[in-house]
């Protein structure tokens, strides 16, 4: 369950952070790119466990791969919302089921890990998509490298709340020792301390430094979600 939660997380970070892209600015087959990535994600994690929602998101996704040439028609737009709303839920429903989190926990989990890991991946993504798309305009990637501190710090919100309920700080930073404490060095303030490496090679249109600097991100951020999914399992709150 674990790592089904990790697999649809991540795949609908890639998808909602699209549109700070901009088709414009990448282009049909990075979209395309995107969504064949998280679809598979989900695919892997209807095997790791079967849930109907698992047929939903690829069916959702099949139809916005095949109906990306209509970006401005009804029948690209109605089933990519769609698409969208079901990553949320679905989301929010696997928090829910792997961690025993109460709906409200579920939910502020669900958004906090799927914008972290969404906006980081899909930051280190575009960067190798520089390398493709010769004179891509900066502002995408400025704008995922802004998100990815944005959402770093609303997933330290989130951990901080949690650990302030009554008895949670004893049973996990205490009793779980450094695995909470590589969860919060790797997964928290690993990515705060890269950002301001990650910005300034970007101000400077350094996109093949900001991507191998996204690289070291992404580890960190992988690892301490994949820790953090653990721990919260046990304290059943999203830290």
């Amino acid at each position: 369950m674990l790592l089904a939660l990790f697999l649809i997380d991540l795949a609908a970070g890639l998808y909602l952070f699209l549109p700070l892209v901009g088709r414009r600015n990448a282009g049909v087959k990075f979209y395309r790119l995107i969504l064949i990535v998280s679809g598979l994600l989900v695919a892997c994690a209807s095997v790791a466990r079967w849930d109907p929602m698992d047929a939903i998101l690829i069916g959702l996704t099949v139809i916005v791969y095949v109906t990306l040439r209509y970006p401005k028609r009804l029948v690209f737009r109605l089933p990519a919302a769609l698409l969208g709303i079901a990553y949320l839920a679905g989301g929010a429903m696997s928090w829910r089921i792997a961690t025993g989190s109460a709906w409200p926990w579920s939910v502020a989990g669900a958004l906090a890990s799927i914008a972290l890991l969404g906006s980081v991946n899909l930051a280190m993504l575009l960067g190798h998509w520089y390398l493709v798309v010769r004179g891509m305009s900066i502002d995408p990637l400025k704008r995922l490298a802004i998100a990815t501190l944005a959402t770093v710090l609303v997933r330290a919100i989130v951990v901080g709340c949690a650990l302030i309920v009554p008895g949670v700080w004893a049973a996990v930073a205490i009793r779980q020792g450094i695995f909470f404490w590589m969860r919060a060095g790797w997964g928290l303030v690993g990515p705060l301390a890269l950002y301001p490496m990650i910005w300034g090679t970007v101000k400077i249109r350094s996109t093949m430094a900001a991507t191998g600097i996204l690289y070291v991100d992404v580890v960190a951020v992988v690892i301490g979600e994949v820790l953090g999914g653990w721990l919260s399992a046990t304290a059943h709150l999203p830290v």
